[in-house]
Parts: C-alpha cells; sequence; structure tokens
C-alpha cells in the first residue's frame, strides 16, 4: 500500500546539507524529483552553510509519528545518495540533518526536532608533542618500514575514516597485508568444520597438504597476536557480513545473540589494536629501540558524532496549506561546554569562562 494514502499517515520535509564534488550551475535555482516514496528537492547551498557543504536537500517522507519519520528521512538520504553516487560517479554525502518538520498541508502549528551543530571531526588535542615527531623520524629509519608502507597507508585511513564499518575494513586490509608478508611457508591441512580434525581425502589415501590460504594466514596472525578463537570469529563475522551488504543493525544483531551489547565500535577499537601490534610487529625492533620510542593511544579510534535536538511546536509563515521551504525559520541551538560543577569551559582547555 502507499504510504501517503494512509489516513494515519502525515507528509514530513527533513531538510539536509550534502557534501559534494557536484554542483547546480549558476542559472539553476533547484532541481525536484519524485520516487516511488518520496520526494526531492536539491539547490546549491547557501552562504551562511559550512564551507564543506555544497548542496541543500529537501525530502518529503510519510509517516505516522515523527520518531518514524526521522528514521526514514535518514535512512533514504543515505541510499539515494548512494545511488546518486553510482549514477554520477561522483562523491555525495549528508552532512548533516537541520531540522524536520510536519509538513502536513493546513497546520497553523508544526511539530518539528530542530538539530544544533554537531561536534563530529572537530576534536583536537593539545598533546602533540615533539616525541611524537622523534618517534616518527625514528620508525622512518627502520630498515623493515619501506615493506609496510602500503599497510601503514591502510592503517592511516582506518583512522581517519568516518564510519565504523568503512574504519573496520581498512584495519582488516591490514592484517591482510602483514598476514601474506608474515605467513609461513610451512604447508597446511585444511580442517573440518566442525570438529576442526584434518580433512581426509580417501581417494589418495592422504591428508592434503598445501601453502596457507588468505584465511588461513590471517589465522595465523591472530593467533601470534593471542587474538582468542571467538574473537576471531566474530571479526571474520563482521567483515563476511560487511563484504556481502548486511547493515550494522544486522551484524550487531548477529554477534549480540553471542555477545550481550556488542556494537560494532566495539570490533573496531579492537581490530585497531591489533592491526597496530601487527605493523609494530613486522618491524622487527630491538628492545633499546623500542624502549626510545613514545607511542600514542587514545581510548577509541570510533568517531562518536553528538547532535543537540530540539522538539517543538512552530509556526511558520506564509500560506499553510501551501507550506514552503524559504518560509521556515529556525531557531538557533547552541550546546554549551560545562563541567561537573555546571561552570562554561572553553572545549579546547577546560577552563572555566567568566561570564561579566
Amino acid at each position: 500500500m502507499d504510504p501517503a494514502s494512509d489516513a494515519n499517515t502525515k507528509r514530513w520535509i527533513a531538510d539536509f546539507r550534502i557534501e559534494s564534488s557536484l554542483v547546480l550551475p549558476p542559472d539553476v535555482p533547484d532541481l525536484k524529483v519524485s520516487l516511488p516514496d518520496c520526494e526531492l528537492s536539491i539547490q546549491n547551498a547557501g552562504k551562511s552553510d559550512l564551507p564543506s557543504e555544497a548542496l541543500a536537500a529537501q525530502l518529503i517522507v510519510h509517516a505516522i509519528d515523527i520518531k518514524e519519520a526521522e528514521a526514514l528521512a535518514d535512512a533514504r538520504i543515505r541510499e539515494i545518495l548512494d545511488t546518486l553516487s553510482f549514477a554520477t560517479s561522483c562523491s555525495f554525502r549528508a552532512s548533516r540533518l537541520r531540522f524536520l518538520m510536519d509538513w502536513t498541508p493546513g497546520l497553523e502549528v508544526r511539530q518539528a526536532y530542530v538539530y544544533g551543530g554537531q561536534d563530529g571531526g572537530t576534536e583536537r588535542w593539545t598533546d602533540l608533542a615533539l616525541d611524537n615527531l622523534t618517534t616518527a623520524a625514528q620508525l622512518e629509519s627502520c630498515h623493515g618500514i619501506a615493506r609496510l608502507r602500503t599497510p601503514m597507508r591502510w592503517f592511516s585511513a582506518g583512522v581517519r575514516a568516518k564510519f565504523p564499518e568503512d574504519q573496520f575494513q581498512y584495519f582488516w586490509f591490514v592484517l591482510e597485508l602483514i598476514a601474506e608478508l608474515t605467513k609461513s611457508t610451512a604447508r597446511v591441512t585444511d580442517k573440518c568444520p566442525h570438529c576442526r580434525s584434518d580433512l581426509f581425502c580417501p581417494t589418495c589415501n592422504c591428508v592434503p597438504e598445501h601453502r596457507p590460504f588468505q584465511k588461513q594466514a590471517i589465522q595465523a596472525l591472530l593467533d601470534r597476536l593471542n587474538v582468542s578463537p571467538d574473537m576471531q570469529r566474530d571479526l571474520f563475522s563482521i567483515r563476511n557480513g560487511i563484504m556481502h551488504g548486511r547493515t550494522r543493525s544486522e551484524i550487531e544483531d548477529e554477534i549480540k545473540e553471542r555477545v550481550a551489547g556488542f556494537e560494532i565500535a566495539y570490533a573496531v577499537d579492537f581490530i585497531w589494536q591489533t592491526a597496530f601490534a601487527a605493523i609494530f610487529n613486522a618491524l622487527q625492533l630491538k628492545q633499546s629501540q623500542v624502549d626510545q620510542l613514545v607511542l600514542g593511544s587514545p581510548d577509541t579510534v570510533v568517531r562518536h558524532q553528538v547532535t543537540m535536538k530540539a522538539h517543538m511546536l512552530m509556526g511558520t509563515h506564509g500560506d499553510p496549506n501551501d507550506p514552503k521551504i524559504e518560509n521556515v525559520v529556525l531557531p538557533t541551538i547552541t550546546a554549551i561546554p560545562v563541567n561537573k560543577h555546571g561552570q562554561e569551559i572553553d572545549p579546547a582547555t577546560g577552563a572555566v569562562i567568566e561570564r561579566k
């Protein structure tokens, strides 16, 4: 059934900002298209938007309540932008949702979520020191670093990636490459998936042996890094799930059956530490060299984005039977960092700000 024909559903408009390598020509005010379940309108971003935001996009969806509309709009804009990226071979990424509002014609006062600034990707720590540079210099002088350039490039990509699934994949590439570089030449046997015994060929009357396959090389590397069999199982499960197109929630739900409260962020932090150990061990440093290194270890490499959201009732200008996006005037929502005593602080230094 068409959601728009259900008497219990309402029209909702979600106003997004988009990071994109494509923009509209100067003489084209906007682009509009109707999809089977929603309507999309796109314009160039305004002067007040963030420098990284190239486009503004409004998505009209049909949902019973505002929470359902929020989840639906978030999912659909990502899916549509993925399709647009495929169709154009250019980049599109939803940067932020500015507001979500009941867009049903005829309303004088409209229910809305209004979103404040997002802090994702803006964290700064005043901890960069000369020791970090001298450590990098010492690592650069290591004899074995040349063959580790590609694993280190993927490690760097994993640290700076914005989404946990991408981070996991990049760190997994590190493990694949290190496993290949360090795998033993000793021949191995295939194992029964149930009892893990060697598989026997009755025709040849022997247990076949071969050089380690990729998965076996990764398992051997994880064994050397003291990763438990249960964790290895979960890491392979996540990797296979991502490669086969499963969503984050589907992957998490499967592993939650074995590990209560599991989140993919936990696996990302674990595989980050494991990838670091794999590269570090492959450098084959002497203990005297290790003792001179100062290595950073943040609590997590997963990016956590906090968005302020106000649930409010708002009036709009213009004809209530024909609401227009330009008639929406939003309040400004700003997060004020405070310490445990409720005193306003400078987020960069933690110092208390005295207001006169």
